[in-house]
């Protein structure tokens, strides 16, 4: 599995644990900032994954060291165990997609996250709540809104892996030397949903 469909599944796994969260909300202290109030480090996050997604070569699934690393280079230069592969005009052009679709899905799959993290420290804000009492069904109506909020982005994560699916089909066409490398299936995206 490459790199965005872990993030992936590590992300849509923990959006899944935290739509049962049970906690009270007390009256009369005002409801936890919503995860769209949240950003501050979350943004500066994203920001420094975008500078990086734009600047650094994207490493490709190496089917866990069994083959040489392999990276992408942002200017679409495939480099195998260091050495730059070949490439025409057209073949670089099909990586450069393939790396803007990996770069996409990889962004998808940190901002889904941060949305993720955001919820678990409201869910646990109002669990530490529930202590002193309060309205358990507001809580709980709140903390299932946000849930959804974040398994809505991350349908819609899992509806890029197709178009990443295509284009890494394409690279393979392209350039043999890329084949070990194309792992992502079919099956990676019908897990994608059903992980939801």
């Amino acid at each position: 599995m490459s790199l965005p469909l872990q993030a992936a599944a590590f992300l849509l796994l923990s959006v899944a644990g935290l739509s049962g969260c049970n906690a009270s909300e007390p009256s009369a202290e005002p409801p936890a900032p919503s995860i769209t109030e949240q950003g501050g480090l979350g943004a500066m996050a994203t920001a420094e994954l975008r500078q990086e997604l734009a600047t650094e070569n994207l490493s490709l699934d190496n089917d866990d060291g069994k083959l040489p690393k392999a990276e992408l280079s942002p200017s679409g230069e495939l480099l195998i165990d260091g050495k730059a592969v070949p490439l025409d005009a057209r073949q670089q052009a099909i990586a450069l997609d393939y790396r803007s679709q990996m770069a996409a899905v990889a962004l998808a799959g940190a901002e889904v996250g941060l949305q993720g993290a955001a919820l678990a420290k409201i869910a646990m804000k109002e669990a530490a709540k529930a202590v002193f009492g309060g309205n358990q069904a507001e809580m709980e109506a709140r903390i299932e809104a946000e849930a959804e909020g974040v398994k809505t982005a991350a349908l819609a994560l899992c509806g890029r892996l197709p178009e990443l699916l295509a284009s890494q089909t394409r690279f393979a066409e392209a350039v043999p030397e890329f084949v070990p490398y194309a792992r992502m299936t079919q099956k990676d995206i019908e897990e994608c949903e059903v992980d939801l």
